[in-house]
């Protein structure tokens, strides 16, 4: 799990705190996750290991590595009483580890891809969400600047030429997600500001995710990656509906040359994986490349 390449790497945490995921039935799952009982202290560097694995079984072959996006350090109901006087001083903490672990995986894979993973933005723009942090005194605008500035202080120091994305989770655990809502409040300033080489985001579900306006704020430069083949259910797209709202996506930002194509999240973002079997995660998986060939392939040709 993206997580584990920081937790795995500090000392100070344990499991044992449990959050709420909602599936499609109407149930809530629950997930045993982090918490901070004792200043962060890195202990390790397990996204380094596993970044040198990856070197040598792939040959030169293209990889990436995948740590937290830092603006989750700043869920305003995170614990950390007893460790940190504040949230913020955990997370300016936590980013300053972040930099050292990506300078550990760059030292042994220079030309990996970075991806930060399940950044703050989908809680900043779910109303339930949002009326939580509100009442506990948490102005939503004032989150939303501080996961800007947390999500851009990670970079500093990657060098040019180094791929960065982020991909913007709404929770992925046993076919179950914990944030709905349109990126539309915070789009501007997401696909806007944030220097990111690309943006992985979420639309498999467009009556909880809304729609594909937000994407008109891609900056210059930037590859917005359209996440609309689901990993939570078993349920295989069809092509040409995929390749419409690929269209839809486009007319948005500017042109086809400004998208990709991928699954909305992993299969199994932890050991136990969503609600759909092998042989159709292959199909999917085929399904994404047959699109990618139909738009981008067959063109270039």
């Amino acid at each position: 799990m993206f997580l584990n390449s920081f937790y795995d790497a500090v000392s100070g945490v344990r499991t044992g705190k449990t959050v709420t995921f909602h599936n499609a039935r109407g149930e809530d799952v629950e997930l045993v996750v982090h918490e901070v009982v004792e200043p962060l202290k890195q202990v390790d560097s397990p996204a380094a290991r596993e970044a040198a694995f990856m070197v040598e079984a792939t040959a030169g072959y293209p990889f990436k590595v995948t740590l937290p996006a830092p603006s989750i350090f700043l869920h305003p109901f995170t614990t950390v009483t007893g460790a940190y006087e504040s949230v913020e001083e955990f997370a300016d903490g936590a980013i300053r580890i972040e930099r050292q672990l990506i300078r550990d995986i760059l030292s042994v894979a220079r030309d990996t891809q970075l991806q930060f993973d399940f950044p703050l933005y989908p809680y900043l723009v779910d109303p339930a969400w949002v009326e939580r942090f509100e009442a506990r005194g948490h102005p939503v605008a004032d989150l939303v600047d501080a996961a800007i500035a947390a999500d851009t202080a990670v970079l500093e120091g990657i060098p040019d030429g180094v791929t960065v994305a982020l991909h913007i989770c709404r929770g992925n655990f046993r076919s179950s997600w914990m944030c709905d809502g349109s990126l539309e409040p915070v789009a501007e300033r997401v696909f806007g500001e944030l220097p990111y080489d690309a943006f992985l985001v979420e639309w498999d579900d467009l009556g909880r995710d809304g729609g594909f306006e937000p994407v008109r704020y891609l900056r210059k430069g930037s590859t917005m990656v359209m996440g609309i083949v689901s990993t939570k259910t078993p349920v295989l797209e069809d092509e040409d509906d995929l390749l419409r709202k690929m269209d839809v996506a486009a007319g948005f930002v500017g042109g086809m040359d400004r998208l990709a194509i991928s699954p909305q999240c992993g299969f199994a973002s932890v050991m136990v994986g969503n609600e759909i079997d092998e042989g159709t995660q292959w199909r999917k998986l085929e399904l994404v490349a047959g699109i990618a060939d139909r738009i981008w392939g067959r063109s270039a040709r």
